[in-house]
């Protein structure tokens, strides 16, 4: 389950995550799995895209990669370097490397601040840039590689752009301090259609310019498709599928990764279109069974029995399923 590009920038190992849930009027409190048994590996310079439906568990992998949720059991390594000591010691550095789009660009800015000061707080706090004049040249930089133009948008508050304008300061923010690897959660979401293709487009540019290493968080497989070079399915915490995007796009091993990809939106001539987001109720499955199972058409006896390994099928393509797809 290792990188394409060999040298691993992160690694995640066995990560899992519960909450306890409150029980209500004549109802018992529960454990909730979010993250249920999770691995992988990102390379150097590689997108990979963790992709599920709401639910299904990536924003919490993303939320304990950034050190705001800490894990129930598991281990997650930043360049070899446990993420736990790296909280302990430097985690000012971590968070200069590491940075976040959030998914989204009305919430995640401070209304009460113009675009200088929202860009240039990381500049101070993470860069250590003091000067105002070397201030305002990083983030007129910053504003013209995201395709803004400084004069016109560096004093503006968020309510006078648009949502995409916003979105993109949240990028030149996130920027700002000369990360390494960069998580961009659902960066498109709340975008109206127009939007989504031209900060894809970009966001992989930047990727190239910078040589960024990048984890995309995102529930459909179109995004996927125009961003990543590996994608790793979730369904109800657990990883279902991994390996190459259009090996995982054109051949799915899992059923629930066929399921998605019958309802996902497409990227057609430059436009991101919905073509029937099909949503069912998730339903609880048995501790020892596949938590997919209820939904799946090609169950078999097994997988009410045994919860499947995740396991490799064929080259560079792993996949938890007793009775999976496209074997050969």
């Amino acid at each position: 389950m290792g990188s394409e590009t060999g040298r691993s920038v992160l690694r995640i190992e066995h990560l899992s995550v519960t909450f306890h849930k409150k029980g209500g009027f004549r109802r018992k409190a529960t454990l909730v799995r979010a993250v249920d048994d999770v691995s992988f590996e990102l390379g150097e310079s590689e997108v990979l895209s963790l992709v599920g439906e709401s639910g299904s568990g990536k924003t919490t992998v993303a939320k304990c990669i950034m050190g705001l949720v800490a894990p129930t059991a598991g281990k997650i390594y930043y360049r070899g370097t446990d993420l736990g000591e790296i909280m302990r010691s430097n985690m000012r550095e971590y968070r200069r490397e590491v940075q976040v789009i959030y998914q989204d660009p009305f919430e995640s800015l401070n209304p009460r601040l113009d675009v200088f000061t929202q860009i240039s707080l990381p500049l101070r706090r993470l860069a250590g840039v003091s000067s105002r004049d070397q201030l305002m040249e990083r983030v007129s930089r910053l504003l013209k590689e995201v395709g803004l133009e400084p004069e016109v948008t560096i004093d503006k508050l968020p309510h006078q752009l648009s949502g995409g304008e916003r979105q993109r300061i949240n990028i030149a923010r996130a920027l700002a301090p000369d990360p390494k690897l960069l998580i961009a959660d659902e960066p498109i979401t709340m975008l109206d259609a127009s939007q989504r293709v031209n900060i894809l487009s970009m966001l992989m540019e930047l990727k190239k310019r910078r040589n960024l290493t990048v984890l995309m968080i995102t529930h459909d497989l179109a995004s996927a498709k125009v961003t990543s070079d590996r994608t790793a399915v979730m369904y109800l915490g657990r990883l279902i599928e991994l390996g190459p995007t259009n090996s995982v796009l054109s051949q799915p091993i899992h059923p629930y990764s066929e399921l998605v990809l019958s309802s996902t939106p497409s990227v057609e001539h430059g436009v991101v279109t919905e073509e029937g987001d099909e949503q069912r109720e998730i339903q609880e499955t048995p501790e020892i069974s596949c938590n997919f199972a209820p939904r799946c058409k090609y169950a078999i006896d097994v997988c009410w029995k045994a919860r499947p390994p995740l396991e490799q099928k064929v080259a560079s393509r792993f996949a938890a399923c007793y009775n999976p797809l496209n074997k050969t």
